[in-house]
């Protein structure tokens, strides 16, 4: 067998020779790796009042089939003769046991133990205290747990003995639990006074046994009475409003028939693959919330040409070179005229863009634009004056947050020609800088 048989690393139990070792470590924790069909394989009880199974079988929602235990003259007869750990998620179809006193499907006997979310199909035969499910629980809690096996007790006496046969539990020793369980199997006792659920529940004092929304089929059973359950018609068992306080959600299932348990009907396995399958669109919708801030950023970006963004302080200064513009005119006479000369200058465009965590200073400087005008006059005239005027503008700078722009302005320079007399002046421009 795979496995350590350690709650961490439990032996896995693949086949009807593992199913039988499992007698060889009755301490052990035990899984169920795959269905177990026991056709033409002979099995013997595992555990017996002296020597009992304390371990744990987790069936993981597999089923053992055609289980065969033919022991007529013998006590503590059922998949485990005497039980005193823990069986859970176990399903057992079809199975053929006979015995003799303590006869069940899961446990002949059951001390101290946990038994849920198991069912049992098929024929159970013994003397008495004979049970579809366990026949002789105590201080046992069962619960979610179903049984359609047909009953048989052959005692033949009008003892209170006769009284021990039931559908699902022969005879409770004492203070056990059972809750949320049922049964719908034929039950037959010589005497016609065995129990629809269970047969007799100990009431000495202090050993009371508590039966907490549990049914039988008073139809299929073949009784009317039981020691505890509740008994309820063909329809209405097959009816959900029935099972008051059942987990129809998580554990149970119904159909217009009795109620299965989910756990075999691969139900709850489906819903977790589909949880998973929504995950990953939750993941790509935060994916393209990512994107939505990276545009965002994008657009400031857009919005200005500056940005800035440091912890300390710096300065950062703007120069533009000096702009000069110069005409010249020659003329070899001098005369009566007057001409008009346009001079351009290129726009003055500054872009500065620095980027770091804060600003502490921005200067823009400008020098002063100079216009030259030069007059040749020729040699054979006698009076040639020229004057030349310059009249600078300042330079005007401006400090604004967010926001750079240049403005540029056309120079004009106007010359005038006359008799003995050359008049240039020249009007600088001006120029502003706006840095955010």
């Amino acid at each position: 067998m795979l496995g350590a048989g350690t709650q961490e690393n439990p032996y896995i139990i693949q086949t009807p020779a593992d199913l039988d070792a499992v007698r060889n470590n009755l301490t052990a924790y035990y899984e169920l790796g795959n269905n177990i069909d026991m056709t033409g394989y002979t099995f013997l009880p595992i555990g017996n009042s002296t020597n009992r199974f304390t371990g744990t079988l987790d069936g993981k929602g597999y089923k053992i089939t055609n289980l065969i235990i033919n022991q007529s003259t013998t006590d503590f007869i059922g998949l485990f003769g005497f039980l005193q750990g823990t069986v859970k998620n176990l399903a057992l179809e079809n199975v053929n046991i006979a015995g003799n006193i303590r006869v069940g499907a899961i446990a002949g006997q059951a001390y101290q133990s946990t038994i849920e979310n198991c069912y049992s199909t098929g024929s159970i035969k013994g003397s008495y205290v004979v049970g579809g499910l366990v026949g002789y629980p105590g201080y046992t809690t069962i619960r979610n747990c179903y049984s359609t096996c047909s009953v048989e007790g052959t005692y033949n006496s009008s003892s209170s003995l006769a009284l021990q046969v039931g559908g699902f539990v022969g005879s409770d020793l004492g203070s056990s639990r059972i809750e949320k369980c049922y049964s719908v199997g034929f039950v037959k006792n010589y005497f016609n006074n065995a129990g629809g659920f269970i047969g007799k529940i100990n009431t000495n004092a202090g050993a009371q046994t508590v039966i907490t929304s549990c049914y039988w089929d008073t139809q299929t059973s073949g009784r009317t009475t039981s020691a505890g359950g509740i008994g309820k018609t063909t329809v209405q068992m097959k009816t959900q409003s029935t099972y008051v306080g059942w987990d129809f959600e998580n554990v149970w299932a119904i159909n217009n028939d009795y109620p299965k348990l989910r756990l075999f009907l691969g139900i709850k396995k489906q819903t977790i693959n589909l949880q998973s399958y929504i995950n990953p669109v939750h993941s790509k919708t935060s994916k393209i919330n990512k994107s939505t801030k990276q545009t965002q950023s994008f657009l400031n970006t857009i919005q200005t040409q500056i940005q800035c963004h440091i912890s300390t302080k710096r300065t950062i200064s703007t120069y533009t070179l000096p702009i000069a513009t110069s005409v010249q005119k020659s003329n070899r006479t001098v005369r009566s005229i007057t001409q008009y000369v346009t001079s351009y200058i290129n726009p003055i465009s500054s872009i500065v863009e620095r980027k770091t965590k804060t600003i502490q200073q921005l200067l823009s400087y400008i020098n002063p634009i100079k216009s030259n005008v030069n007059v040749i006059a020729p040699i054979r005239n006698k009076v040639v004056n020229a004057y030349v005027s310059i009249i600078e503008n300042p330079s005007i700078v401006q400090f604004e947050e967010n926001l750079s722009n240049t403005y540029t302005f056309e120079n004009h320079s106007n010359v005038q020609f006359e008799d003995n007399l050359s008049n240039v002046y020249a009007i600088e421009n001006p120029s502003t800088v706006e840095v955010i």
